[in-house]
């Protein structure tokens, strides 16, 4: 083997530095993506923190509203409740004299704490034949509630037509 010339050992030296020098870049690349997935990890939890810091905090002013629905919301029947939701809809719209041009019953949507069973409709009337049955509809003791309302003037003012959402909460049992 022969040795090196100083030409050569300069070269060598040179190439031992750049793949260092690219090393260290490389290694620094994946150092700072590391440190941004960290950041980035660190935020999201800061604000789960004060998210639910904010939601202790709210807690005194949340007890009373969650008691007065433990008490008076209902567990879901074993029966499907929606037709007769649907009847209540009717019959207030009737007496209200709103025309239901169609509807449809919605399937239930369930959540961690209640369920919801719905009657979407379309309805003609007036503003104040709205209105006359909207208040007779809600019910909060039996959780009856419009859950959507969209009106919109109709080719003949005062009359309106309507899109409503009618929906009837239920607690869930609890496991």
């Amino acid at each position: 083997m022969r040795t090196l010339t100083p030409h050569e050992k300069k070269l060598t030296l040179f190439l031992i530095l750049a793949v260092a020098a690219g090393l260290h870049i490389l290694g620094l690349k994946v150092g700072l993506s590391l440190d941004q997935v960290n950041r980035r990890k660190l935020v999201r939890v800061t604000d789960e923190l004060a998210e639910a810091k904010s939601w202790i905090e709210q807690k005194e002013q949340w007890a009373p509203k969650i008691g007065w629905l433990e008490k008076n919301l209902q567990l879901a029947p074993e029966e499907n409740p929606a037709p007769a939701l649907q009847k209540k809809a009717q019959s207030a719209a009737a007496a209200a004299g709103l025309k239901i041009e169609d509807q449809n019953l919605q399937a239930a949507k369930s959540g961690a704490s209640c369920t919801i069973y719905g009657n979407r409709m379309r309805l003609t009337g007036s503003l104040e034949q709205f209105t006359k049955w909207i208040t007779q509809l809600y019910q909060p003791e039996t959780g009856v509630t419009v859950t959507a309302l969209s009106l919109k003037l109709s080719s003949e003012p005062p009359k309106m037509t309507g899109e409503a959402e009618v929906g009837q909460f239920f607690r869930v049992k609890k496991q």
